[in-house]
């Protein structure tokens, strides 16, 4: 008789056990099916938010630049990509900070001329890298910003290939010694297809000429 009302007191207790059990496996089954998938792939290059100076600005007379934009950004290889002009003698200083990028000029700022900093696709977004292309920021130490611009497109002569990578720059001496005596006035560079673009352009006559700047001083010094 004892034992026969041990086993009935331990049903209920049973049942409750294998609803328990029933229970978290049921949650477990819940927990472990799918799983949280993430929003659309993100192909919004930066957007420009404001800099220092104001684009365009006229009588600066600071050697450092600093643009904000919408994301946090990064830089690809911005000591190739990045060209300066009037070409910079001393190595700038180039870096991102969070949404910033800033750059320290270590060249005395000339007086009377337009800065011009070409980006090509050297800013990016820092989590698909997604670049920005064809971004350039001006500035003046004079009260003149020069806006006129050069353009072509470089080709091997040999084959008629674009040639990428190329320094293209202008000289307003127009005399044959100054390519292999002085450094380029402006500059720019030639991408994968061989285009370039050379702003912030004072009226007057050019020479123009291509070469691969090896040793980075802006100047024809071969023998």
């Amino acid at each position: 008789m004892l034992e026969r009302k041990r086993h009935t007191k331990m049903k209920p207790l049973f049942r409750r056990l294998l609803g328990g059990v029933a229970i978290a496996a049921a949650l477990y089954s819940c927990a472990s099916v799918g799983r949280i998938e993430g929003g659309p792939y993100d192909e919004t290059p930066p957007r420009f938010i404001s800099g220092t100076p104001t684009p365009g600005a006229l009588h600066h007379n600071k050697n450092k630049l600093s643009i904000e934009f919408d994301e946090f950004i990064k830089l690809d290889k911005p000591n190739e990509k990045i060209v300066i002009s009037p070409p910079q003698v001393q190595q700038p200083e180039i870096k991102s900070n969070g949404k910033k990028v800033v750059i320290t000029l270590q060249d005395t700022l000339k007086p009377n001329t337009t800065y011009t900093f070409d980006f090509g696709d050297a800013i990016q977004d820092n989590n698909e890298g997604n670049p920005l292309e064809n971004f350039f920021y001006s500035f003046s130490t004079g009260d003149r910003l020069d806006s006129m611009a050069v353009a072509g497109t470089v080709l091997n002569a040999a084959n008629l290939e674009p040639v990428k990578g190329m320094l293209v720059g202008l000289h307003a001496n127009l005399a044959d010694s100054a390519f292999t005596k002085l450094p380029f006035e402006r500059v720019g560079r030639t991408d994968s297809r061989g285009r370039f673009s050379i702003r912030g352009v004072a009226p007057g006559k050019y020479r123009i000429y291509a070469l691969q700047d090896a040793d980075q001083n802006f100047a024809y010094s071969q023998p």
